[in-house]
């Protein structure tokens, strides 16, 4: 079964998207499907996300309390813009 689309888009991103389709699978009929195709397989793709590097920060932060939290938050962005 085959769905079709019909949208309006801004004409700078239409062009830029139909370039790249040709660019990519030919000047032919069917290099737009395809690309729209690979871009909606894309757009609809599961994210998955490592958790791994953020847990051991939650648990940092798990012991302080919000105040203090929010406290070493501005003191790193204060002396980031220090250096």
């Amino acid at each position: 079964m085959v769905e079709s689309f019909r949208v309006e888009v801004d004409e700078a991103l239409a062009r830029r998207f139909r370039r790249k389709a040709m660019e990519l699978y030919g000047y032919r009929k069917g290099s737009l499907k395809k690309a729209f195709e690979v871009a909606m397989s894309k757009f609809v793709e599961p994210v998955r996300v490592d958790w791994k590097p953020l847990m051991g920060v939650l648990k940092q932060l798990s012991e302080k309390d919000s105040v203090a939290v929010q406290h070493t938050a501005w003191s790193d962005e204060l002396d980031s813009h220090r250096h």
